[in-house]
């Protein structure tokens, strides 16, 4: 359970004590009270400035971490006691009449639920008692600024992202050299490496390569698969084949969905003889991705490979042309981070106020070139009120994530997810979850959002048009990148960059929101340890065109 979720477990807690009362009994005392200190509990936890302060005060944080670990031990008792009432229900010879439970039967439950529930109430009684008694301060101003659970927000229909990944600047002149480098007459194959640090848009460089006019028109088939860490040669096949052959029956599809490696492989290597052709492997971290797919795919002088890395040694080992991306200038960096602080639509589009300009300066040479970092950064300040006052804040608190540790980029992207609102940071943390580099569908991440209880209705406004605009300021703030877009501008799918997924894991693992085992690419199983942590378990299967459904 996310902060943001303990909203919905009063919600549930208090409709059972109206709904049930005559389940809980002699309880129902003890669990008002429960109720009642977990309202208190809700507000310190949905302060939008809890883990900057946590960040200074290893005291609070220590505290704060007992009352996550309370609140999810109630959680659980409830659960366990409705689970157990339920399947007496069950357990009924007519299901159909009036869904009562016997008072002998539930008295057992009765019983334990008053002494686990009186337990918890004491133990959040010595964890309230210890905050006095220790003079730990929540209340404290935050360094950042405050984000109010509705700083920033707008109406999904009013906006669409402008800084998407094709339209970072600084990039005509390095995509022109790796495009020229592709198209370029050669006697033999060519296998060509963006080299760079992450964060540095080594995926934006390539997918601007791969969707150039002149690429399009040079190459008869072309294809553009995301490898990670984990990774499959079947499934990167199978990711090349359904992008090569777009014409595929439903039926057909099918057949090439079940087909083997070898199999596919030998689909590949048919249908791409005797054809010009480019395949883009992104996100390659090891040198065992190309020795895997080369046997399937057909060598000549017509075969052209782009690969992004951040290992220089990878391109050497495949024998490929080096480019090596270069972080941005500083007019370059300016301009980018201008034009997703002051976004089309605000009062003055990509125009900086003359007394911020000093300071958002500044805060951009903070950034080191990287346009990650630079982008966050401005999604984060485009939330801001545009004041001397509240940029400095921002910049002091830059300054101090920066000390902690020499990971740059990591320590910007802390301080956005820091400055979250709270109902936005269980949305985040829960990308987390999916695999590397994975398109996901942003229908099923919304239901998944509302089934978990991070997105509650306001007023007449359905629940789901509330998850969409959730889904949209993440996007807004450069939190998850758009993958794709249906014909009215709204998001078809999505993806969560690299290091901000490192950083959703690490910080879930932190708040004990949940912690993951990977078995593999799609298959993600996470093994109950402990009960006071969100564990999750979820079957993630690729999807055709590579969603996660």
């Amino acid at each position: 359970m996310a902060d943001g979720n303990i909203t919905f477990f009063l919600e549930k807690l208090g409709n059972l004590v109206v709904q049930e009362a005559s389940l809980f009994g002699e309880v129902e005392g003890q669990v008002r009270l429960l109720r009642n200190e977990l309202e208190w509990m809700r507000l310190v936890l949905e302060d939008a400035d809890i883990d900057t302060k946590c960040d200074h005060d290893k005291r609070l944080k220590l505290w704060v971490n007992q009352i996550r670990d309370v609140a999810y031990d109630a959680e659980d008792v409830i659960d366990e006691f409705m689970f157990e009432i339920e399947h007496q229900r069950q357990r009924r010879p007519n299901r159909f009449l009036p869904t009562c439970v016997r008072f002998a039967d539930k008295l057992p439950f009765i019983h334990e639920l008053d002494g686990r529930i009186r337990e918890i109430n004491i133990t959040i009684e010595k964890i309230l008692a210890n905050k006095d008694r220790y003079n730990i301060k929540s209340g404290i101003p935050s360094e950042a600024g405050s984000s109010s659970s509705t700083e920033g927000m707008v109406q999904r229909e009013k906006r669409v992202p402008i800084v998407e990944e094709a339209d970072v600047v600084g990039m005509t002149g390095e995509a022109e050299a790796v495009k020229q480098m592709l198209v370029e007459e050669e006697s033999e194959s060519r296998v060509v490496a963006i080299v760079g640090m992450g964060g540095l848009g080594k995926t934006t460089l390539a997918k601007k390569v791969y969707n150039h006019i002149e690429v399009n028109r040079h190459f008869e088939c072309r294809a553009l698969v995301y490898v990670s860490q984990d990774y499959r040669i079947r499934e990167l096949l199978m990711g090349i084949a359904y992008c090569i052959m777009t014409n595929l029956s439903p039926k057909r599809k099918t057949e090439i969905s079940n087909m083997v490696e070898n199999q596919l492989g030998e689909e590949v290597n048919g249908y791409l003889k005797d054809k010009r052709y480019l395949i883009v492997l992104d996100d390659v971290w090891s040198i065992q991705v190309w020795h895997g797919l080369r046997s399937h795919l057909p060598e000549s002088n017509k075969r052209r490979v782009l690969i992004t890395t951040r290992d220089q040694q990878i391109a050497l080992d495949a024998y490929a042309k080096p480019y090596e991306l270069r972080p941005l200038g500083e007019k370059e960096s300016w301009e980018l981070f201008l034009k997703k602080t002051f976004p089309i639509g605000s009062t003055s589009p990509g125009v900086c106020p003359a007394e911020l300009e000093d300071l958002g300066k500044k805060i951009t040479e903070k950034c080191k070139g990287l346009p990650l970092a630079i982008v966050v950064s401005g999604g984060l300040l485009s939330r801001k009120e545009k004041t001397k006052s509240s940029w400095a804040k921002i910049l002091k608190s830059m300054e101090w994530h920066l000390s902690q540790g020499p990971e740059s980029c990591l320590r910007i992207l802390a301080l956005s997810y820091s400055n979250l609102p709270y109902f936005l940071k269980s949305c985040f943390l829960y990308c987390g979850v999916f695999p590397e580099d994975c398109q996901i569908k942003a229908s099923k991440l919304m239901q998944m959002w509302i089934a978990e209880g991070f997105v509650q209705g306001r007023g007449e406004e359905m629940v789901e048009d509330v998850a969409e605009e959730y889904l949209e300021e993440l996007i807004h703030r450069s939190m998850i990148q758009v993958a794709g877009r249906k014909w009215d501008g709204r998001v078809k799918s999505c993806r969560i960059h690299d290091l901000l997924r490192d950083l959703a894991i690490s910080k879930a693992k932190d708040s004990k929101f949940f912690e993951l085992c990977d078995d593999s690419i799609f298959n993600l199983e996470v093994a109950p340890i402990e009960t006071s942590t969100h564990w999750l378990w979820q079957d993630l299967k690729a999807a055709d065109n590579g969603e996660v459904l």
